[in-house]
């Protein structure tokens, strides 16, 4: 077993916190808890779209009702007692209530051509513009425990440094 119970993951869209999610699911059968998943269930049953800027519209609407609500149906089916991956750390206040709950907060990066040729690759549509809203960089300058760089070396380039963060 991993010897982190929490883990909390930031990163832009196409870093790989999916990938580093399920990757832990698999090996360490960690419970994957996303906001992410949430608001894109919500956006193709309503919408019939991922798009990152629909995403992006439907954040910023039930955020103005209530910044919590995507934690709260993030954390509406996890299971108590398993340890948790949250891949998809995006806010502050994510960050604060993360962070608070005693999470390890991870970073990983990747260059904005490569995630965007990630995000093509699995359907999304998705512009360079979307990158600069605020789901995307409210969360520059924070303190990570664990920094992964993503760049286009492969799933077992990533596995690997998933291996040494949880070292």
């Amino acid at each position: 077993m991993a010897r982190e119970p929490k883990i909390a993951l930031a990163g832009r869209s196409g870093s790989g916190k999916t990938a580093v999610a399920e990757y832990l699911v698999d090996k360490y059968g960690y419970t994957r808890c996303s906001t992410g998943a949430a608001c894109r269930s919500l956006c193709k049953e309503f919408f019939g779209t991922d798009a990152k800027a629909i995403l992006n519209k439907v954040t910023d609407a039930l955020r103005a009702v209530d910044k919590d609500v995507w934690l709260r149906a993030a954390f509406a089916y996890v299971q108590v007692g398993r340890p948790i991956v949250f891949d998809s750390m995006r806010f502050a206040n994510d960050y604060a209530f993360l962070r608070g709950q005693g999470f390890v907060m991870w970073r990983i990066d990747a260059p904005l051509s490569i995630r965007l040729t990630r995000m093509e690759n699995r359907g999304q549509l998705v512009t360079a513009e979307d990158d600069e809203h605020a789901a995307e960089t409210e969360l520059d300058g924070f303190a990570f425990d664990r920094s992964l760089d993503n760049s286009a070396e492969g799933l077992e380039s990533l596995y690997i440094k998933v291996e040494n963060g949880l070292r």
